[in-house]
């Protein structure tokens, strides 16, 4: 009996134990979760000075005035930037009127190749609300990993190399503050949706 009590005893302690260390990150991470993904009170971000596809200096202080949305990317992408912007750009186009009051950005992850005018020329193909950011890689790198954004240089095989990297939307208040991410494969309405709502802040 004694043996049973012992066992029991140390089997009671090691699901304690599990449960403890569950209650203690899981609010940790799930907090995580929400400020990546739909936090009203994220701030990111870092102050920067790079080129616009205009040729033009610009600054942390865009983002600040009208609400923006951000896609980092680059032109030598095959498919994710390419189909992202074009949704971008069919996001803003459905706001008829208002889009005049959203700001949107192609931040490249690619500015070796990237120059302002490759990306002006680049972007001609979409929305012309679409600006394009660019300027020296460490400043970019900077910028990028200031918005959590992941980005990897791929080998390349038999040619140019491409980049892995985070392909997710950024919404931006007017204020300059992260409110939350939005993907290019989310349903469009539901997008659309959270687009507006942006517009009221």
């Amino acid at each position: 009996m004694k043996i049973n009590s012992v066992r029991t005893l140390i089997i009671a302690g090691f699901f304690i134990s599990i449960l403890t260390l569950i209650g203690l990150f899981l609010p940790s991470i799930l907090k995580k979760d929400l400020q990546t993904h739909y936090s009203t009170e994220a701030k990111m971000g870092t102050p920067f000075e790079l080129i616009d596809s205009n040729g033009n200096k610009i600054t942390e202080s865009a983002f600040v005035g009208s609400p923006a949305v951000l896609f980092f990317g680059f032109t030598h992408c095959p498919d994710v930037c390419p189909i992202a912007l074009h949704r971008l750009s069919l996001l803003i186009e459905n706001l008829g009127k208002d889009q005049n009051r959203l700001n949107a950005y192609f931040i490249t992850l690619d500015p070796e190749r990237d120059s302002w005018k490759v990306l002006n020329n680049y972007l001609s193909a979409f929305n012309n609300r679409i600006i394009g950011i660019t300027g020296e890689s460490k400043k970019i790198k900077a910028l990028a990993k200031s918005w959590g954004v992941y980005s990897k240089k791929v080998p390349p095989d038999g040619g140019n190399y491409t980049i892995d990297h985070t392909s997710l939307i950024f919404l931006l208040k007017s204020d300059g503050n992260f409110l939350k991410t939005i993907d290019f494969k989310d349903d469009f309405e539901l997008s659309l949706k959270e687009i507006k709502k942006l517009l009221e802040f």
